[in-house]
């Protein structure tokens, strides 16, 4: 359900500005789970939400979902699909670093030299020609805001597992998908786009892209991320992001007919060994530290 938002952004992006997009993609995923949450407030009393929590959600919600919604589709715009699918290979190594930071996990040479290969891998899926230069690549920008929309994907997921700690699941996708449907509202207010209000003018391709973004990636793939996320470290769920790139390069294949090219599989293999350093191998080797610590330890 993630992985269909690549050609999903492809597809609406091309008649929708991203701003506009955004908004009915987020006000779709609300509206979606609020009677998930209502139902939910009937069987156990709802959190409080004082001046600290708003602050967070306002946080989460601007920082945390704005860029994986509005960048992402902005970036899959002037790129592809599956470069989109491909470069969010960088998530799960972004995640372990902001987890490092935010959750106090500490920093080892692994994960600085996985950043640089996921960077790496990053310029090598936009396929700079050499005699363009390092800027004269056609989807150079798209991909770079691509992997900026990953680092808000990432950021929104480590800051969910403090906020799960004391809100509900439900709650916290709620309230961060209408803090950032009003702030697209504010912005297309502004003149960034088309009025969120104006629904006219669009073809039924474009509404259908809105309707899987809003009701599958934004809203039933959440939820269920989210019960997972509350039940599991980190560390150990951003292994399953993995799946994004196969499913998404596979379903950009299928709707949108597009094809890789030998740099780009290079590049995602690149930026594969580098999360597989992050996770699996570092796991690992803790681990067997552990083990030479501690024998009677099984490793995992």
């Amino acid at each position: 359900m993630w992985a269909a938002q690549y050609p999903a952004y492809k597809v609406a992006s091309d008649h929708m500005d991203v701003t506009y997009l955004s908004f009915w993609t987020f006000v779709l995923a609300a509206a979606l789970l609020l009677p998930f949450l209502l139902l939910e407030r009937r069987k156990k009393r709802a959190t409080h939400l004082d001046g600290k929590g708003i602050g967070e959600f306002a946080l989460l919600g601007i920082v945390g979902a704005i860029p994986p919604s509005v960048l992402m589709a902005w970036g899959i715009a002037h790129s592809t699909a599956s470069n989109g699918a491909i470069l969010s290979l960088t998530i799960p190594v972004l995640m372990v670093i902001m987890a490092a930071v935010m959750l106090g996990e500490k920093m080892t040479w692994i994960r600085y030299v996985s950043i640089g290969m996921a960077i790496v891998g990053t310029i090598m899926v936009s396929r700079i020609k050499a005699e363009a230069g390092f800027f004269g690549g056609g989807v150079l920008a798209g991909n770079g805001v691509i992997f900026f929309a990953g680092a808000g994907a990432a950021f929104y997921n480590t800051y969910s597992k403090k906020l799960l700690a004391r809100f509900s699941e439900l709650e916290l996708l709620v309230y961060s998908d209408v803090v950032a449907a009003l702030a697209c509202a504010v912005l297309s207010l502004l003149g960034v786009g088309r009025p969120f209000y104006q629904v006219g003018g669009y073809p039924l391709s474009a509404w259908g892209a809105v309707l899987i973004l809003g009701g599958f990636s934004w809203g039933l793939a959440m939820a269920l991320w989210m019960w997972v996320l509350k039940r599991l470290e980190v560390s150990q769920v951003s292994a399953s992001v993995y799946l994004l790139s196969f499913f998404g390069v596979l379903l950009s294949a299928l709707t949108l007919h597009e094809h890789l090219t030998l740099p780009q599989i290079a590049g995602g293999v690149f930026v594969l060994l580098g999360t597989f350093l992050t996770s699996d191998y570092e796991a690992r080797r803790e681990a067997r530290k552990k083990l030479a610590a501690s024998p009677d330890q099984p490793v995992p």
